[in-house]
């Protein structure tokens, strides 16, 4: 039996390594739930549901248990470059998923300088992602960053509007814990957050 009370010495080892730059969360994908999470870059948290399902990464995953780097984006709009790990009991059956996210945008800005260590070039996003509602927002707020050419402390409401919008296109506000999301993610308060939804049409329940 794996107890992944045993990893979190591990998870925080990473973190201190590179303070700030990197984020690790350790999925239990028997209980589907986030069992631990260090230097969150997200609203996520311990507790939180994992939508983390073995069929999503599963043509993904190397003879060693391993996936990626592959690319995917931080609720600020920020790009992160991961890794993950598939963790395994004594039977052999999957019981854990660790992932580690790493900060490249800072990185990137420092190539030239350190080209030789960066090696940033794009990698592919990954099918483990594709059932989670998180990152999908996490993805639209980012693209419409992009598009607006503002950073995440330039949103007017007019900017939060068009987010929002986007979001509901997505059906991101059915998920359960969607508003509470997307507000931290926003910065907003839920009060702040329903009067965009309600601007845009949303029933609210």
């Amino acid at each position: 039996m794996l107890q992944l009370s045993l990893l979190a010495p591990i998870c925080r080892s990473f973190v201190r390594l590179l303070p700030g730059q990197v984020e690790v969360v350790l999925h239990d994908l028997t209980a589907n739930r986030i069992a631990l999470i260090e230097n969150s870059f997200s609203p996520r948290q311990a507790g939180d549901e994992s939508l983390s399902d073995i069929a999503d990464f599963q043509s993904e995953l190397r003879d060693d248990d391993t996936i990626g780097p592959y690319t995917k984006s931080n609720s600020d709009g920020t790009r992160l470059r991961s890794v993950s790990a598939l963790l395994r009991n004594d039977e052999g059956h999957p019981v854990a998923l660790l992932c580690i996210n790493m900060r490249v945008d800072a990185l990137e800005m420092a190539r030239d300088v350190l080209a030789a260590f960066t090696q940033t070039e794009p990698a592919p996003t990954s099918d483990l992602l594709r059932n989670d509602w998180r990152e999908v927002a996490n993805a639209i707020i980012s693209a419409t960053l992009t598009e607006l050419k503002l950073s995440f402390n330039q949103l007017k409401k007019q900017d939060r509007d068009l987010i929002v919008e986007r979001l509901i296109g997505a059906d991101i506000f059915s998920a359960r814990g969607a508003v509470d999301y997307v507000a931290e993610a926003l910065g907003v308060s839920r009060t702040t957050l329903y009067s965009h939804i309600k601007k845009n049409k949303l029933p609210l329940d």
